[in-house]
C-alpha cells in the first residue's frame, strides 16, 4: 500500500508514483530507472518532488512532452502523434503530384512505372527514414535491370523523391552513381537502300504508306511530329511546314514539340510529292466526332490518323527490309538518313540542325563523321540535290496516283 504524500508524490511499498494534471486530466505515472520501479528512498523522493515541479511548470507553459518523461507509459503511446514520416508509396504519390504540371503524359507514365519499381524493390510501406544507401545499393545490385539507360532513368525518379522529402539536404541516394552505358551511334541507310525501300513500298502497299515513309526520309522529322501534322501546318507557296505539336506513343497529343520550340521545315520536291498523294485522302476529311480537319497522314487499314509509329514499323517497315535483304534498323533511321545524306552532300550543319530540330552542338556531336570539308552554297538547292539519287536525273520520281488505294 502506498503512503500518501504531498506535492504530487505518492510513496508506495516498492515504488514512487507521481501525480499531475495534463490535457485536463489527472495523470499517475510510476517512476522507473532502467525499466525498473524507482524505490521509495529519501533521495528518490526528493528527486520525484523536483520532477513533479518541472512537469507542472512545463504543462503550464504548454511545452510538456509526455513521451520524453514516460516513454514506456500507455498514456504516452496513446498521446503520441502519428509518425509524419511518409512511406515510400506515399512519397512517390506526392512527388508525382509535384511533377504533374510540368511533364507530358508519356513522361509521367514512365515516371509512374519508376515509382512502382522502387516501391517493389524497397517496400512500398517502408518509412522513408528507414531507407539507407546500403539498402538501396543492395536492392540495385540484386535487380536484373533491362539496361543501364533504364536504370539511370529510374534513378532520376528515386533521387527526385528523396530530395523532396529531405528538402535539399543529403539523401540516401546521393552516393549512388549512374551506370555507364555506350550510346549507339546513328545507323543511317545509304541513298541506294533508301530508294529501294521506297520503291518496294510504292509497289507493295497502299500509296499512303509510300507517302508516309517518303515524308519521313525527305523531311527528317521525328515520328511523333509527323503523325500529328495537319493541312493547316503546310504553306504550299513557301514550300514549308510548321512543326508545332506531337503525338506520343500513348496516343496523347499536345501543342509542343520535344524541344519546346516550333520550327519551319523546308520541303524538297519528294516531300511535296508525298503531300500530293495524301491530298485526295485527307485534305477535305473531317473528324466524325468533332468535325475538325484530320491529320495529313493516316493508316490505310483503318482510315484513321496514325496512333503512333508501331503499326508503320511492324506492318510495313520491317517486312520491307527483310524482303530486300537490308540489315534491320529502326524506322527512326529515316531521320538519321536525312541528316547524314544532307551532310555528305555538303549542306551546312547549321541548316540541317535547324531543319531537324537539333541544336548545332548536338548535331555536330552525333553526326560529325558524316561532315565533309566542302561547302554547298545555297542550302535548299543543296538539300534537294543531296536527296536525289542521281544528280543529273529529274528530282521528281514516278509518283503513285492519289486516288489509288
Amino acid at each position: 500500500m502506498g503512503r500518501a504524500g504531498n506535492g504530487g508524490v505518492e510513496l508506495r511499498d516498492t515504488s514512487i508514483r507521481v501525480h499531475f494534471t495534463y490535457a485536463g486530466q489527472s495523470r499517475k505515472e510510476t517512476l522507473k530507472r532502467d525499466g525498473k520501479p524507482l524505490p521509495p528512498t529519501p533521495a528518490n523522493e526528493k528527486f520525484a518532488r523536483r520532477l513533479v515541479a518541472t512537469i507542472n511548470e512545463k504543462v503550464r507553459h504548454g511545452v510538456f512532452e509526455y513521451a520524453e518523461y514516460f516513454p514506456d507509459s500507455k498514456t504516452a503511446l496513446a498521446l503520441r502523434k502519428p509518425d509524419k514520416t511518409p512511406t515510400l508509396k506515399e512519397l512517390g504519390a506526392t512527388w508525382l503530384q509535384t511533377k504533374g504540371h510540368e511533364l507530358k503524359p508519356s513522361t509521367l507514365q514512365q515516371y509512374r512505372s519508376a515509382v512502382k519499381c522502387w516501391c517493389a524493390l524497397l517496400g512500398e510501406d517502408t518509412l522513408v527514414t528507414n531507407i539507407t544507401a546500403k539498402v538501396i545499393k543492395a536492392k540495385i545490385g540484386s535487380h536484373p535491370w533491362p539496361s543501364a539507360k533504364t536504370f539511370n532513368n529510374y534513378l532520376i525518379v528515386l533521387r527526385g523523391m528523396l530530395e523532396l522529402e529531405f528538402e535539399g539536404g543529403k539523401t540516401p541516394a546521393d552516393g549512388i552513381k549512374n551506370m555507364r552505358w555506350q550510346k549507339k551511334p546513328p545507323d543511317p541507310l545509304s541513298i541506294e537502300e533508301r530508294d529501294k525501300i521506297l520503291e518496294r513500298l510504292r509497289k507493295q502497299y497502299d500509296h499512303r504508306v509510300w507517302a508516309y515513309f517518303t515524308w519521313m526520309f525527305y523531311t527528317g522529322m521525328r515520328p511523333e511530329e509527323a503523325i500529328a501534322l495537319r493541312w493547316g501546318d503546310v504553306d504550299f507557296n513557301s514550300r514549308q511546314v510548321l512543326v508545332q505539336r506531337v503525338r506520343t506513343f500513348m496516343g496523347s497529343e499536345w501543342e509542343e514539340t520535344k524541344t519546346f520550340r516550333e520550327r519551319l521545315v523546308d520541303l524538297v520536291p519528294q516531300a511535296m510529292a508525298a503531300l500530293q498523294v495524301m491530298k485526295p485522302f485527307t485534305m477535305m476529311k473531317r473528324d466524325e466526332e468533332t468535325g475538325e480537319p484530320v491529320d495529313i497522314f493516316e493508316n490505310p487499314n483503318t482510315g484513321r490518323p496514325w496512333h503512333d509509329e508501331r503499326s508503320q514499323r511492324d506492318h510495313f517497315w520491317k517486312p520491307t527490309l527483310r524482303a530486300l535483304g537490308i540489315r534491320e534498323r529502326r524506322a527512326y533511321c529515316t531521320r538519321h538518313t536525312y541528316c547524314t545524306v544532307g551532310l555528305m552532300g555538303g549542306v551546312k550543319p547549321g541548316y540541317i540542325a535547324a531543319q531537324a530540330g537539333h541544336s548545332l552542338k548536338m548535331l555536330l556531336e552525333v553526326y560529325a563523321r558524316w561532315i565533309p570539308a566542302n561547302d554547298a552554297g545555297a542550302e535548299r538547292r543543296a538539300m534537294e540535290a543531296a536527296q536525289a539519287h542521281r544528280p543529273d536525273a529529274d528530282s521528281s520520281q514516278e509518283l503513285p496516283r492519289g486516288n489509288q488505294a
